[in-house]
């Protein structure tokens, strides 16, 4: 009898080993799940635009090699009506310095010294008034 039941438990675990299974596809999340936002890590600067008056191309760097960029500007589109405005780069518009002056609308292109967390201003050259600025995005990146 021990024989036949050490043989019937064996059975049993084997086959419970090799169940089948049911064919069914893995439960659906539930109905009340809210999506999640996308969150930019904080090791990544956003990309910003204070107003349609100035914008870089590319606006987001993939790394932090210094890129060529193009800065184009429209002084109109900020309510001005000036015919000299100019372009300021740094980090803060106290440490900026002068990229370039032009008319009312314009582009200018940089070397490859344009990195993530780059900001660049617009500003009336008649009464240094800032029209706008934009920040390029990317990683964060250690300044040089």
């Amino acid at each position: 009898m021990h024989k036949y039941t050490v043989l019937v438990a064996t059975t049993l675990l084997a086959l419970a080993g090799c169940q089948q299974e049911s064919g069914q596809p893995p439960s659906a999340p539930s109905q009340t799940a809210q999506p999640q936002t996308a969150q930019a890590p904080s090791d990544q600067v956003t990309a910003a635009v204070s107003n349609p008056a100035i914008s870089v191309t590319p606006g987001t760097l993939q790394n932090c090699d210094g890129s060529v960029a193009t800065v184009h500007w429209d002084a109109s589109k900020a309510g001005a009506s000036t015919a000299s405005t100019e372009i300021w780069v740094g980090s803060s518009n106290a440490d900026a310095k002068l990229f370039s002056a032009g008319g009312n609308t314009g582009e200018a292109k940089t070397d490859a010294w344009t990195r993530p967390g780059t900001h660049f201003f617009l500003k009336n050259k008649e009464d240094g008034k800032e029209l706008g600025q934009v920040v390029v995005g990317g990683p964060a990146c250690q300044q040089p």
